[in-house]
């Protein structure tokens, strides 16, 4: 080789070195504070995204594996590697087959910073220079009493990284190849062990269906069983996500008034007699927290048999019951394949898995299975083997059980705090399970201004609550206040409930 050769591979070699040398002291200065309000992913996203952006890790370098950088930062590997699957997708970063993930090597010459309307428009030759994007925004932190936010602190990280990195490190042969689009057989072998188990409700793994939740849930229902324009029966309050899934597939959302006693069907059939199916929360409405009780769930099966209609059963976070076992699922009561079963993982482990499920009357498998490939499906391959894992494992199980402890806890600091420091404006009963109170005004305070107004002093003055009247679909029949408690430590819900109450207060 000549002597030019190696001076040529003599630079390269110092310019790899340099380059190296200056990604990893570039990821030295990653800090990750344990303490903050925000997650440590979403932590370590913005601080990535930021060296990215400033060159301090310059483009086409090469980063540190996933498992390498977490060991460097103490946080799992399931952490890095979510951070990692963002800036892909962001376009920060590519992935290379067997070698690695480097950062993208055509960044943009400027970098997208904010400015100003009125900031000089002409550099120094006179050319003008167009607006330019503003940088990625960094979700804001949850704040008392986010509706949305379960422990995430708490959660099995650990032990979820080790069903990842097993599940993948030597990936089963079926996982690379078609699988059911019914999702991971595993996984749906695990998901009917703990509805057997949890909700008294004896299913089979073919019954079950993997959704992406609840919205793919109805879609695939409504394709199955029901035609466009039919009419469907839906909770007053209730979650707005079901009624818009509902005229999303071109049926007739009809709401219904729910009492202290949940859903009651003589009461819907009033103004609906045609009705095709009911879209109900029986173990725990949601948001009232209220529990249909068995007449009112067989009075609705009778009217399913009778009308040949359908139930859907939607189990939101009845997981989280305090006081006993969860409740037996409405489905285990028919024996005449008229209720569906819905299921979710969002409160239960994160929503960012976005994974749920429907366990189908056995009947009615072979519409599901002519009428799935009508749905676009998009529930993750990726994560399912590892949620059977996981639920396999007994660790789910594990981790119910010990946030229901904590979250009942947090349930009592709640109502204390609330007792203490609010009792003149809200009045707030326990209820035996879920992750929120609903808290009523008080006559005094509802003299002076509505829920929402309520809720924009609130949020005016750092703490989140949904007015009770932002629930009904139709004019409000009742106001009040809907308060997340199972993402907040006891300190924060004294201290979001003084807040609260001075803001309220004035």
């Amino acid at each position: 080789m000549g002597d030019a050769a190696l001076t040529g591979l003599t630079e390269c070699s110092k310019a790899w070195g340099m380059t190296k040398a200056r990604t990893g002291a570039a990821l030295l200065s990653l800090s990750l504070d344990r303490d903050s309000t925000d997650t440590l992913q979403a932590q370590l996203l913005v601080q990535l995204r930021r060296l990215i952006l400033d060159r301090m890790i310059a483009p086409g370098s090469k980063l540190p594996s996933s498992r390498a950088l977490a060991e460097e930062l103490s946080v799992s590997r399931v952490t890095v590697s979510a951070v990692i699957d963002q800036l892909i997708s962001e376009g920060y970063l590519e992935g290379r087959a067997r070698s690695g993930v480097y950062v993208e090597a055509e960044l943009p010459d400027q970098l997208p910073e904010a400015q100003s309307s009125t900031a000089a428009s002409v550099d120094q030759g006179g050319a003008d220079i167009l607006p330019e994007k503003a940088p990625p925004v960094a979700p804001a932190p949850l704040q008392p009493f986010d509706t949305s936010a379960p422990e995430l602190m708490l959660f099995p990280y650990r032990q979820w990284a080790r069903h990842h990195d097993q599940t993948w490190r030597r990936p089963d042969a079926a996982l690379l190849s078609r699988v059911d689009p019914f999702g991971w057989p595993p996984l749906r072998e695990a998901i009917a062990d703990h509805l057997r188990e949890w909700r008294g409700l004896p299913c089979t793994a073919d019954q079950i269906f993997i959704t992406s939740g609840v919205v793919e849930a109805i879609g695939l229902i409504a394709a199955a069983t029901l035609s466009e324009g039919d009419e469907v029966l839906t909770e007053e309050p209730g979650y707005a996500v079901l009624n818009r899934a509902v005229h999303h597939n071109r049926l007739v959302s009809v709401p219904s008034p729910v009492d202290q006693q949940g859903f009651d069907i003589k009461t819907a059939l009033q103004t609906t007699p045609r009705a095709k199916a009911a879209i109900v929360t029986p173990s725990r409405h949601y948001p009232l927290g209220v529990t249909m009780p068995l007449s009112r769930r067989l009075e609705l099966i009778e009217w399913a048999v009778a009308r040949n209609a359908y139930v859907i059963e939607d189990d939101f976070d009845s997981e989280y019951r305090f006081q006993g076992q969860p409740l037996p699922a409405m489905m285990s009561l028919s024996n005449q394949d008229r209720v569906i079963y819905v299921g979710s993982f969002s409160k239960v482990i994160f929503s960012a898995l976005r994974l749920g499920f429907v366990v189908f009357p056995k009947s009615m498998l072979p519409k599901v299975r002519s009428s799935s490939p009508q749905i676009d499906q998009q529930a993750s391959l990726m994560l399912q083997p590892v949620l059977a894992r996981f639920m396999h494992s007994g660790d789910f199980a594990i981790h119910i059980r010990r946030m229901r402890r904590l979250y009942a806890k947090r349930q009592v600091a709640a109502l204390q705090a609330i007792k203490l420091h609010a009792a003149d404006l809200l009045t707030v009963d326990p209820v035996p399970a879920g992750m929120h109170l609903v808290a009523n005004l008080t006559p005094d305070l509802q003299s002076r201004m509505s829920d929402t107004e309520a809720a924009k002093r609130a949020k005016s003055a750092g703490v989140t609550v949904q007015p009770l009247s932002s629930f009904f679909a139709g004019p409000p029949m009742r106001q009040g206040l809907v308060m997340g408690f199972a993402g907040f430590s006891e300190e924060q819900l004294e201290n979001g409930v003084r807040v609260l109450a001075a803001a309220l207060g004035v």
